[in-house]
């Protein structure tokens, strides 16, 4: 998986992409809180991350996991990162 700095707001459109929600309500004021509800889980799954300008490689990631979006799950580096 390519690790690459990303800004928030183009994590947020890419994850809009793929149907995963940022949830406002959630989170404090230092951080932002990203939702997906799976057909065969019985709860959604989140992810909380500090709202900074940038976002570390390491938070996308994990929020790439978390939501899987991975090469293991069929989404290739290019797909990702390559979605505006």
């Amino acid at each position: 998986m390519a690790k690459r700095r990303l800004k928030l707001n183009e994590l947020r459109r890419i994850l809009a992409s793929f149907g995963v929600t940022e949830d406002k309500k959630r989170g404090k004021g230092s951080h932002t809180t990203f939702v997906k509800q799976f057909p065969e889980e019985p709860k959604p799954r989140i992810y909380s991350m500090p709202s900074r300008k940038d976002v570390l490689p390491c938070y996308v990631k994990d929020c790439r996991r978390r939501f899987r979006l991975t090469p293991e799950d069929g989404v290739t580096d290019e797909d990702f990162y390559g979605r505006k």
